[in-house]
């Protein structure tokens, strides 16, 4: 099925090249949906996230800007549909997402459409198209004669890098991969082969980029994050990074204090912007229903293990175009199959935010708050999730009591190995909703295995 506008009268649609970027409506914020639903004139009708609204709808102003003042795909938590073709707002000049330069170059690419591609495994060549290639790279302006490099199609694990670094939707088809081009003003100088504007096999975009404001990377960090050449088991991909080679620096252990507190009213502010953000949930229903006829789990909380033998929270990395809450919702989705038309987060349920400048990461934490019959109905549903058996190995509860040798049960949970910060998420929530008392917490934090 094609994406389309669901406004009346907007024969909008995906297609490559048009620059345009569709907004599902704000469900998560039922203030913010009103507002929506009324600027759209939608009576008598449940909204659903398969409702799209796209760009053509919305102002300059509605939308995010980096800290260079470069207009972002990312609309304002306040944004509303404004501009249609009956409103008196119609002559404002809609947002384009795209400049000049690229909306002809993605113009070019629809009278591609029936040229059969032969070859998909495409070096990083220099383009030769017939058409004046440029750098898609936004806001960047290509000098004249500057090297341009193909994106590497060929490899799914480069790709997709390439594409995250330089702010690609994913709602493109990838084919539009092989007819964009990046300048080599974006390459480290260690991505290249010596004397030469060739780019070494494994070379990754990283300089000048406005969705990457990270160290750097020379070709050869990248090709020991990708090669098999140190590989004891390559038969089975053990001791190999493969694509995941991207994701290798947010499962390293955190260093003490590596992980700080930001207020809630700096969330948005310009110093956190270029870093990369995820949001996770905590789910929680209220139990006291004896364990064993004995201890009092106080409440029941979903946890997960993940496939990196980590356990964590349900979330992730936070997709452009994409607010927190929008974000924390789909994770679920995809993670634990969560009907969002039942149970969903909103901005009032924020509990903590925590931000890396080591990782140049930042994760948001929300909570959810069911009955234990919704929570046992998750946890079946959960089974079912896309990412079951690939992100998510299984959904787990945390045992919040203490055994007779004051260390088995809650002490020895949180002597596992937590991904990121979500050991500090876990007691944030545990204490910010009154789970557990400030002592009960410490008094497990202090316990340890000599008690036994």
């Amino acid at each position: 099925m094609v994406l389309s506008c669901s406004v009346q009268k907007c024969e909008n649609k995906l297609i490559k090249g048009n620059g345009i970027i569709f907004h599902r409506l704000p469900l998560h914020d039922k203030e913010l949906l009103k507002k929506w639903l009324k600027a759209l004139k939608i009576d008598n009708c449940t909204p659903t996230k398969h409702y799209n609204v796209c760009s053509e709808h919305f102002i300059e102003d509605d939308y995010k800007r980096s800290p260079t003042g470069v207009k972002l795909a990312d609309l304002l938590c306040s944004a509303v549909p404004s501009i249609f073709s009956d409103s008196s707002n119609a002559k404002q000049k809609p947002c384009s997402l795209t400049n000049k330069r690229k909306s002809k170059v993605l113009e070019n690419l629809n009278t591609k459409q029936s040229k059969k591609i032969k070859n998909k495994t495409l070096p990083h060549t220099i383009s030769t198209e017939c058409y004046e290639p440029v750098c898609f790279v936004p806001s960047c302006k290509t000098p004249k004669g500057l090297p341009l490099y193909n994106f590497p199609f060929g490899d799914k694990r480069l790709l997709d890098i390439w594409a995250e670094r330089t702010g690609l939707s994913t709602m493109y088809d990838t084919e539009l991969y092989l007819t964009i081009t990046i300048c080599k003003n974006h390459f480290h100088e260690n991505c290249f082969h010596d004397n030469s504007i060739q780019l070494k096999p494994y070379a990754i975009p990283s300089v000048n980029l406005i969705d990457y404001s990270g160290p750097p990377d020379s070709c050869c960090l990248i090709k020991s994050l990708h090669s098999d050449e140190n590989s004891v088991m390559t038969s089975t991909g053990d001791r190999t990074w493969g694509w995941l080679g991207s994701t290798e620096e947010f499962g390293r252990p955190p260093e003490p204090n590596e992980f700080i507190v930001i207020p809630k009213s700096e969330i948005h502010c310009e110093k956190y912007a270029g870093s990369n953000h995820a949001a996770h949930c905590f789910i929680y229903a209220e139990n006291n229903e004896r364990v064993f006829d004995i201890y009092n789990p106080r409440a029941s909380i979903l946890m997960q293990l993940r496939y990196d033998g980590y356990f964590g929270f349900p979330g992730g990395l936070i997709d452009a175009g994409e607010d927190f809450v929008s974000a924390v919702n789909r994770e679920m989705v995809e993670e634990i199959n969560l009907n969002t038309t039942i149970h969903s987060v909103n901005h009032d349920d924020h509990i903590i935010s925590h931000w890396s400048e080591k990782k140049n990461l930042v994760l948001h934490f929300y909570k959810l708050k069911v009955n234990m019959t919704d929570l046992i109905e998750i946890e079946r549903q959960a089974s079912l999730a896309r990412d079951y058996g690939t992100e998510v190995l299984g959904t787990i509860r945390v045992p919040l009591y203490t055994l007779g040798d004051h260390y088995r049960g809650f002490p020895v949970f949180l002597n596992h190995n937590f991904i990121g910060c979500s050991r500090d998420q876990l007691i944030a929530a545990l204490t910010s909703l009154n789970i557990l008392t400030p002592e009960e917490i410490q008094l497990a934090l202090n316990a340890n295995s000599r008690n036994i």
